[in-house]
């Protein structure tokens, strides 16, 4: 009897513990399940989330940067953000894929610093970063070494601050109104020239100058940070004929004839786009179809 009596309490509990065991494991299933649909799909990284990454990879902070540039584009078939900044002692270049926040490649030039300069009088700072020598030994990357081929003649017939001049001069830009300016001596197919970059007024310029003769190569600006905002996004936008006389103001002695221009679209802003090429020298433009603001200037010699 008392056999038959534990024989039914040990079914009974069995019959339990089955019950809670499926119980348990399908509040489990629908848990995991809960969770698996309340996951978010990863969003795309943002500007700001992408710059984060670069200047935490590089171990410096946004403070640091005394020029920055980002742009979207492609590689390899991935949607990636092209990042370029500079301290006052390194170049840097970062490919951030946008979806996934995966650094696709990075690099950096050690820049030679030889004098920062603060214009504490104004309120205003300049920056003076000069690198020495052609590409130096010291140049870094760490995606690849450089190792550029220099001329046997390395003297140089105008100095750096000279170049730097010139370079202003053209730009119609006071030192004193640059948030930077450096200069460093570099080769361009075996011709000595001197790389000048410099921002102000929001506007970054670049310039390559011949070392031997002093000559401008080539030039170009970009304003940064322009909002398409104060552009036409579809609105009255000013004649070819208006754009054209913008864009030849800029080159004396250049006419109508020497200028191809057409109107298209950035970004959902309308732009012209054109060249000029005149007196053996090539310049590329973009300007606001809305404003006449020219957003971007580039000019180039012809060999």
């Amino acid at each position: 009897m008392k056999f038959e009596f534990l024989k039914k309490l040990n079914s009974k509990v069995i019959v339990i513990m089955v019950v809670a065991v499926i119980i348990v494991a399908s509040g489990s299933t629908a848990i995991v399940l809960a969770a698996k649909a309340n996951t978010p799909k990863n969003p795309e990284l943002s500007e700001q989330e992408a710059k984060a990454a670069a200047f935490s990879h590089a171990g410096i902070t946004e403070d640091d940067v005394i020029s920055l540039r980002v742009d979207k584009g492609s590689e390899n078939g991935l949607q990636v953000y092209e990042i370029e900044f500079k301290t006052a002692e390194k170049s840097y270049d970062y490919d951030i894929v946008r979806s996934s926040g995966e650094i696709l490649q990075s690099s950096y030039d050690v820049l030679d610093s030889q004098s920062i300069q603060e214009n504490a009088g104004t309120g205003n700072s300049s920056s003076q970063i000069e690198a020495s020598t052609a590409p130096s030994e010291e140049s870094t990357s760490s995606e690849t070494s450089k190792s550029p081929v220099t001329p046997n003649n390395t003297s140089s017939a105008i100095t750096k601050d000279q170049a730097k001049s010139v370079a202003l001069k053209d730009a119609g830009v006071a030192e004193s109104d640059t948030q930077f300016i450096w200069v460093k001596e570099d080769y361009d197919d075996g011709r000595a020239v001197y790389d000048v970059e410099f921002f102000a007024n929001e506007t970054e310029y670049d310039y390559e100058i011949d070392r031997s003769t002093g000559e401008i190569i080539s030039s170009d600006f970009d304003i940064e940070h322009y909002s398409q905002n104060n552009g036409s996004t579809g609105g009255a936008v000013i004649s070819a004929d208006k754009a054209s006389s913008i864009a030849l103001a800029k080159v004396p002695g250049a006419t109508a004839n020497d200028i191809h221009i057409h109107l298209d679209h950035d970004d959902g802003r309308q732009i012209y786009e054109g060249e000029i090429y005149y007196n053996r020298m090539e310049y590329e433009f973009e300007i606001d179809a809305s404003t006449g603001t020219i957003i971007e200037w580039s000019v180039e010699h012809w060999d």
